[in-house]
């Protein structure tokens, strides 16, 4: 009897489970999650990998409402989304491979922001405050645009927190981020950084209002701090022991 109860319950809980995930919100040319072509309204579940042909652009909007624009020719892969009612467990980590993405985080980036992780090449980024908004060009440096909220990046070298308003450029998954000019964005950045910009997103969960947008103008602003990697080693083994977490290929994404 006890194992036909323990057996139900679970049945009724995987339903759950494999709903937590986004939906096509909008949809300019073609895309892909998982090698099948994507049309407006189609479900996602992770773990997928998502990618964009030239000219393209889909906008994801997750269950707890976080969305997600991705530009041309950039491959996302959503290597983990977990999202409940209780929001005990939930957890959202992602992989920015190539391209360009805008991300306006939701609830799990106002409730649990430690358990959001946006992964690229050149860094990890986290959330600093309860809720942001930004973009990220990946053209071999990363440039990070931050529109509202506060974001951590780390890698190798260091921890530096990217303030709302700054726009800087990691060079390597060793470098520490440096904060530039928006018109310093080299073209294929600025490009992306633009058109994400121009797509109309609703506010991130918990706010994030901008604090800096003055920051850069100046081109020397939004970089909160550094601290070199000696002094960090113990959070460092912590983020490696979750990409540890998740499936073998993670672990190659920072090397």
């Amino acid at each position: 009897m006890l194992r036909l109860l323990i057996t139900g319950l679970f049945a009724l809980a995987l339903p759950c489970a494999a709903l937590a995930g986004a939906t096509v919100e909008s949809l300019k040319g073609m895309a892909q999650a998982g090698g099948t072509a994507l049309t407006q309204g189609a479900r996602i579940v992770a773990p997928t990998a998502i990618s964009t042909d030239p000219g393209a652009q889909v906008s994801l909007k997750f269950e707890d409402g976080m969305q997600i624009v991705l530009h041309e020719n950039s491959l996302l892969r959503v290597v983990d989304f977990r999202h409940t009612a209780s929001g005990v467990s939930d957890r959202a980590v992602f992989e920015l491979l190539r391209g360009a993405a805008r991300v306006v985080t939701g609830t799990i980036g106002k409730d649990n922001p430690k358990q959001f992780f946006f992964r690229t090449p050149q860094t990890q980024l986290t959330l600093e405050s309860a809720g942001a908004d930004f973009t990220v060009a990946l053209v071999n440096p990363a440039y990070v645009s931050v529109k509202t909220g506060s974001l951590l990046s780390s890698n190798a070298g260091g921890t530096a927190a990217l303030k709302a308003g700054s726009t800087t450029t990691i060079a390597s998954n060793a470098a520490a981020p440096a904060a530039i000019a928006t018109s310093a964005l080299p073209p294929s950045a600025s490009a992306a950084t633009s058109s994400l910009g121009a797509v109309a997103v609703g506010a991130p969960a918990g706010g994030g209002a901008a604090t800096g947008a003055g920051a850069t103008a100046g081109g020397t602003a939004g970089v909160g701090f550094w601290v070199p990697a000696i002094l960090i080693g113990v959070g460092l083994g912590v983020a490696a022991v979750a990409n540890m977490d998740d499936d073998p290929a993670t672990a190659t994404t920072h090397h």
